[in-house]
């Protein structure tokens, strides 16, 4: 697929993508951007599921679900962006959403920043294999 390939809504988070990329570039080596496990590009929509809210017995706890894009993928953990605030901090995180061997975990939102065009770039940390 290429990016003229691309619904509107993607193209714009690639193009937020690669504003990112180029900061990340010109920040490359700085004491703040050094880390204990490399990270590794991973450019691919994954959705992003938020688990119901408690709910009293008898009453339904709906999940909100809801595409997003990876940009960055490490052993514990993932970057992406949104357009849009995420205020829940436990998500479901699947990747590779579009096949059948997705990979299913739960995650933690450690970081998040308004970015470009209503984007905002999140962090979280895996915190187990998820059972879908």
């Amino acid at each position: 697929m290429t990016q003229t390939d691309l619904n509107p809504p993607d193209k714009e988070a690639i193009d937020v993508l690669a504003i990112l990329d180029r900061w990340s570039d010109r920040l490359d080596g700085h004491c703040s951007q050094k880390r204990q496990i490399s990270r590794r590009p991973f450019r691919s929509r994954i959705t992003i599921y938020i688990p119901g809210a408690d709910s009293l017995a008898g009453e339904s706890a709906e999940a909100t679900n809801f595409q997003a894009w990876g940009r960055n993928l490490s052993q514990t953990g993932l970057g992406f962006v949104y357009k849009g605030q995420i205020k829940s901090e436990k998500l479901i995180i699947c990747l590779d959403p579009d096949t059948t061997g997705s990979h299913w975990f739960n995650a933690e939102l450690v970081r998040s920043r308004q970015v470009h065009n209503d984007f905002w770039e999140y962090g979280v940390k895996f915190t187990g294999r998820a059972e879908m």
